[in-house]
């Protein structure tokens, strides 16, 4: 499979999203991206996804004040350092990023330093190959599926494999370690050998993740 235009349409309330951002992607000249969860779950065939993630190259905020415009929506919130734009919109949410790589420091999950770069290198830092699949939302290539990490084929096989080292990936960010179990629980998943050691070796890493953040995670594990 090379391209999904045809399922990217199949849910109404993004719809409009993703013609609007093809077509401000084409006036601004600002390549867009669909990634994250929902490509993974329309790649299985699931539409009841409840956000949108967009990856653009560069300039986030500028296309995020036109996409909120496009759909009448008055307020973005901003989070300037890290790129990102949420657009509070009714019907599903969503959030603009720009291409990124990001580093971090021992004492949180948080970014120290967010850097522009390349869609590859935004989606290698991802935290698992099956949610590092981007999918065009521009008009002369709509629903075309970029996987430089062979995350489809991970995505066929039902297995979690991190796109670094395991280590790096859940020392970054541990909340990792959780989704890792959230996406072997709710969505029958397998969690590959190397990620269940690094698992174990992390897991004091726990500790500097909110109590908030563990209790969002765990419902979302049992819902």
């Amino acid at each position: 499979m090379s391209n999904i235009s045809d399922l990217l349409f199949e849910k109404k309330e993004s719809q409009k999203v993703f013609l609007k951002a093809s077509e401000i992607a084409e006036k601004l000249k600002i390549p867009v991206y669909l990634v994250g969860g929902s490509v993974r779950d329309l790649l299985m065939g699931k539409t009841d996804y409840k956000d949108i993630d967009l990856m653009v190259e560069k300039n986030s905020a500028e296309f995020s004040n036109e996409l909120a415009k496009a759909l009448n929506i008055k307020t973005v919130i901003a989070f300037e350092k890290f790129h990102t734009y949420k657009i509070p919109y009714k019907d599903i949410e969503i959030e603009v990023a720009a291409a990124r790589k990001e580093t971090y420091s021992p004492e949180s999950r948080k970014p120290n330093q967010v850097i522009l770069a390349s869609v590859k290198d935004d989606l290698s830092r991802r935290d698992f190959t099956v949610n590092a699949i981007a999918v065009s939302l521009m008009k002369n290539n709509l629903g075309e599926i970029f996987d430089p990490l062979n995350g489809i084929a991970d995505l066929d096989k039902r297995i979690l494999i991190t796109p670094k080292d395991p280590d790096t990936t859940f020392s970054d960010d541990p909340l990792r370690m959780l989704r890792a179990i959230r996406f072997a629980t709710t969505l029958g998943f397998t969690i590959d050998n190397k990620i269940k050691g690094s698992i174990k070796k992390q897991s004091d890493r726990i500790k500097i993740i909110s109590y908030e953040r563990i209790t969002a995670e765990i419902i979302k594990i049992l819902s």
